[in-house]
């Protein structure tokens, strides 16, 4: 394997159907995500800003009804696994959900199908809905068991679920019991409805420690609490950390917040720190944000690591 491989363990892939089916829950559970993401998505999808300014006026159903008019958003899932092969990303971990499509199904469909058509290079897991404990329990085990999914996604968030609630614990120990990881949202998040803090480091500590076989990825890094995350890594062996959505370039500026991750990460967890992109947030591919954790400023086999051989690891993939 090359020294330059990469995996990717957050990325998000959608055609037309499925983003109307992310923007969709974008709009029902944290609208003000589309007032914040508002430029990105006129520039992926090909709109004026005003005009889509005038649409959020009139309701987020208009926002999607234009973003999705110009046809950009639409994805060619066999164009877009040979340009991640082109960037050096051997496998990308792709996330689904457990919204509806307009034909039927979920986006945990959608998802599952584009890894069973590229198993090779995607892994598909399967993002869950925690406002019913039991149909996210359901819906945990189709994925797994019928869809072939290989671990699970949940963001606490955007449900207004109590992390440590009963119903998200049961979650949890499902996951446990199956063998299958959890990605978590960590961190701040911009929802109105809950507080900053509402699933960060220290509720990740009560998951891991009731839950010390569970393989635990604390994604978007936990950002800002990183002294707090770079402690948990040291803590619990099965819980690491990926740092989607966050540019590795903006890393190293003084004040980032990301100092002790630059500190920690080469030394006390450089075996827990992994790569992930959501690359339309950049608007970037996975290869040039790779890129751009090859010039922090990280010796060469602690950036093998972040890169390739944690996630290697934690998936069971050829080192």
């Amino acid at each position: 394997m090359s020294n330059n491989a990469v995996i990717d363990m957050a990325g998000v892939v959608l055609d037309a159907e499925s983003w109307e089916s992310y923007l969709s829950w974008f709009a029902a559970d944290c609208p003000g995500y589309l007032r914040l993401f508002g430029r990105r998505f006129c520039s992926l999808a090909g709109v004026r800003h005003e005009a889509y300014q005038d649409a959020l006026e009139r309701g987020p159903a208009e926002v999607v009804r234009l973003l999705l008019s110009t046809g950009r958003l639409d994805v060619d899932i066999d164009r877009y696994v040979e340009e991640l092969a082109g960037g050096g990303v051997t496998l990308q971990v792709i996330h689904g959900g457990m919204t509806p499509l307009r034909s039927g199904g979920l986006l945990n469909d959608r998802v599952a199908a584009f890894a069973r058509r590229h198993p090779d290079r995607l892994h598909a897991w399967a993002g869950l809905s925690l406002r019913d404990e039991q149909a996210a329990l359901k819906e945990m085990r189709r994925c797994v068991g019928d869809l072939g999914m290989r671990g699970v996604s949940v963001t606490h968030f955007t449900d207004a679920a109590d992390p440590l609630s009963a119903a998200s614990r049961a979650v949890y120990a499902e996951a446990e019991h199956l063998g299958v990881p959890v990605w978590i949202h960590a961190g701040h998040n911009l929802s109105p409805r809950v507080p900053v803090d509402h699933c960060a480091w220290r509720q990740l500590d009560a998951i891991a420690r009731a839950h010390p076989d569970l393989v635990i990825v604390a994604g978007h890094g936990g950002w800002p609490w990183m002294m707090e995350m770079v402690s948990l890594c040291q803590r619990h062996p099965n819980l690491y950390l990926e740092f989607s959505t966050h540019r590795p370039a903006h890393m190293a500026a003084a004040g980032s917040g990301w100092e002790p991750l630059l500190a920690h990460g080469r030394a006390t967890i450089r075996n827990k720190v992994l790569f992930g992109s959501v690359g339309w947030v950049h608007e970037m591919s996975a290869g040039e944000l790779a890129d751009e954790v090859r010039a922090l400023p990280l010796d060469e086999g602690t950036v093998r690591r972040w890169l390739y051989g944690n996630a290697a690891r934690v998936l069971g993939a050829a080192a």
